[in-house]
């Protein structure tokens, strides 16, 4: 993701994707790391029509084009660490679910139990076969 996008994106967290929010973009900017670019950030982003200026020095609005371009960007491409996140709540979660059948299956031995407790531990290993190939 370019400098500008990243700044897009932290303005989009700051005003909760809210069009009518103002936002001190130089202190943003600044935050981030690149006030040495912020003249060229600032142009870049008023330039595509996605910021918009306030009467406010250095207060800047998000426009609905710039809300619909922080929407596009963070639906882009996941990062590898949201990517290991993701398959570590699944995996957790079909462990949750497995002590469930298991403590059902204490209570009534039946086959029936066993053969859901036996594909439960397959999309467990899935599951980790995933998770395994998405930390690099």
């Amino acid at each position: 993701m370019d400098v500008y996008h990243k700044v897009l994106m932290k303005l989009y967290q700051v005003t909760g994707g809210k069009d009518s929010q103002t936002v001190d973009l130089k202190d943003l900017v600044k935050n981030l790391g690149f006030l040495g670019s912020y003249d060229d950030i600032f142009q870049m982003l008023s330039g595509q029509g996605w910021i918009a200026e306030t009467p406010k020095l250095n207060y800047v609005k998000m426009t609905h084009w710039g809300v619909k371009e922080a929407n596009v960007s963070d639906n882009g491409k996941p990062d590898e660490e949201q990517v290991v996140q993701k398959e570590a709540m699944r995996l957790l979660t079909e462990m949750k679910q497995f002590i469930i059948m298991l403590e059902e299956f204490a209570s009534n031995t039946s086959k029936e139990n066993f053969g859901q407790i036996e594909k439960k531990a397959s999309e467990i290993n899935a599951a980790i076969g995933k998770l395994k190939s998405s930390i690099h």
